[in-house]
């Protein structure tokens, strides 16, 4: 138990004594700051993603259910209702928003959240949206985003601490320096969802799982047992803890100076760390502790299983996606660094020299989440993430490796690998003040009057540059109703996802109706002009989108950071070409949206 006490203060006197002992460590910090947290807020009172969205609301929603319901009944209610039974970051959100929760009780505007209930589905929960004072809104996704920034860089200083432990020092800041460059990351820490603070938790066991390695302390493995625990309650994918936890169990052994025999026979920590372990799964799902087994082994054994076959995106070589990932998240120079690092990593294992362990660690992280994703129909950017800093720390490692053999050599290739990544990373984070949809939301607030209506044809106000204060006109399940109500709105919009219909065989968005009713949209046919638009407009506003399966379209991934992106991730500039029509005439009846 004296082990387990100690490790919060070992952890704080270890975060101090790095920040003593390395004058470079704040600065990298700060680096990392900037980086992760610049324009954090953008699209506010709107969302980055739709994970993001379904993160709050899930929280709103049992606040609204318990405040409504101040019983066990009404928390079970608040907890089941949900897009899937997610995991751990339910506890993380409901805790970020409290704060929103007092100062609504403060300002009497808690109704807002018993008024929020169980919203219907229809076009991204439209009208609980509109309904929610934008504060609320506003203040909310900022706690859940700061949090998520927070993730990164408690990220960035374990990569560091990683590389230290392994490599020492100056593998160690080189490795966070990377990591903080990395445009993938950087992008992922500007929206809220569990892919962040589950990294923090893989990454956190790892460290542990290196440190027990070196000393043996059965207490650090346990630990690492429970981190590993968490991070699979954040988010399933994050499983090849439990490989590493495995293989760290065995290089542990092989390191002992006894007989193999004995030095394996462990069973009471095994079996320790495989009930915390399992455990801390259970209890991170919030489903799991009120309403039963059922909905937990669904999401864990139906739901992770399912992403190898349901497709998200087209169809095309499993190469493919793994080089379109990494081309975006990288960039060309790193890109072509990491693939070079992990062929000499795997080159230098045979030497065994002080790192050999923590290496082999590294190199199975890696390889497990390669193996993992290779199993899936498609995968975006986001689920690459924990590999990215297993990458800065191979890439930190064989640079400092090569400064040491050949320093007159290693040293401007160094700079010229972090002053291209710099250039890269700097580019696409600078992006971020001026995206389209935030500038079409700014547009139409400027310029519309109360009682204007906007048209859209999504169906997911995250889709959409609608500033809060509009009322939207969402073609697709309206009601007949609803539809002549608002027959001739002031505004309509096009997204960068309507022109797809433009584009001939697209893996979605087919359509020959929508096609044409969007061509004579654009020709101004219909009693509309075109007022304004935002973003680079794509040559006749058909998107030219990567072929899938070709590799030379790829490359322009690793040279422009804001580069189109298929499906559910963070949509980038390229996707947020937004479009905006004036009435300007006579309402056209003959106008009659195929959505």
């Amino acid at each position: 138990m004296s082990g387990w006490r100690s490790l919060p203060r070992r952890a704080v006197e270890q975060v101090r004594s790095d920040l003593r002992d390395d004058p470079y460590l704040r600065y990298i910090l700060l680096l990392a700051a900037v980086m992760v947290g610049f324009w954090f807020w953008h699209r506010i009172p709107n969302f980055s993603t739709r994970d993001e969205y379904s993160r709050l609301l899930d929280a709103m929603v049992v606040y609204g259910s318990v405040l409504e319901d101040p019983t066990f009944e009404g928390l079970k209610a608040g907890v089941e209702w949900g897009r899937a039974p997610f995991g751990a970051t339910l506890y993380l959100y409901v805790l970020a928003i409290l704060p929103v929760v007092l100062v609504a009780a403060l300002t009497g505007d808690l109704g807002a959240f018993t008024a929020i209930a169980f919203p219907g589905w229809e076009f991204g929960h439209y009208e609980v949206w509109a309904a929610t004072p934008e504060w609320i809104w506003t203040w909310s996704l900022v706690s859940i985003r700061l949090t998520n920034v927070v993730a990164a860089l408690c990220a960035v200083y374990l990569t560091y601490r990683l590389g230290v432990a392994i490599e020492g020092r100056d593998a160690g800041r080189l490795s966070a320096v990377v990591l903080s460059l990395t445009f993938g990351f950087l992008t992922i820490s500007k929206e809220a969802g569990e892919d962040m603070p589950a990294l923090v938790f893989v990454l956190l066991a790892l460290y542990l799982l290196v440190s027990y390695v070196r000393t043996d302390d059965g207490t650090l493995f346990l630990a690492a047992s429970v981190a590993g625990g968490v991070a699979i309650a954040l988010k399933l994918t994050a499983a090849p803890v439990v490989l590493l936890i495995g293989v760290a169990f065995l290089l542990r052994a092989h390191a002992a100076d006894a007989p193999l025999t004995e030095t394996l026979y462990r069973p009471k920590l095994l079996l320790s760390g495989a009930l915390l372990g399992f455990a801390t799964i259970v209890l991170g799902f919030p489903t799991a502790l009120v309403a039963g087994a059922e909905p937990f082994v669904e999401r864990v054994f139906g739901g992770s299983t399912s992403r190898m076959s349901h497709p998200t995106g087209p169809d095309a070589p499993m190469w493919w996606w793994f080089l379109r990932g990494y081309f975006s998240a990288l960039g060309l120079p790193l890109f072509a660094a990491a693939a070079a690092s992990v062929v000499a990593t795997v080159a230098t294992l045979r030497d065994r020299t002080s790192a050999f362990h923590g290496t082999v660690l590294v190199l199975t992280g890696l390889t497990a989440y390669v193996l993992l994703f290779s199993q899936w129909h498609d995968f975006r950017v986001h689920h690459l993430l924990p590999t990215f800093p297993l990458v800065a720390l191979l890439v930190a490692g064989r640079l400092v490796q090569f400064r040491e053999r050949s320093a007159s050599l290693a040293k401007p290739v160094m700079a010229v690998l972090l002053v291209t990544t710099a250039v890269y990373a700097g580019v696409g984070t600078a992006q971020f003040a001026s995206m389209p949809r935030d500038e079409a939301v700014a547009w139409l607030e400027d310029n519309s009057e109360e009682g204007d209506v906007v048209e859209t044809y999504r169906v997911h106000i995250q889709d959409t540059a609608i500033p809060h204060s509009l009322t939207a006109r969402h073609v697709a399940g309206q009601d007949s109703e609803a539809e002549a109500a608002m027959a001739c709105p002031r505004y309509i919009q096009v997204g960068y996802r309507d022109l797809l219909y433009l584009k001939e065989d697209t893996y979605y968005r087919n359509g020959d109706a929508q096609a044409v009713y969007l061509r004579n949209l654009l020709n101004e046919e219909y009693n509309y002009r075109i007022v304004a638009e935002f973003g680079e407009r794509p040559p006749n506003f058909v998107p030219q989108r990567p072929t899938p399966g070709s590799f030379t379209d790829l490359l322009r991934l690793g040279v422009v950071p804001h580069t189109d992106q298929f499906a559910d991730e963070q949509e980038l500039a390229a996707n947020q070409y937004t479009l905006i029509l004036e009435r300007d005439g006579e309402c056209d009846t003959s106008r009659h949206p195929p959505f």
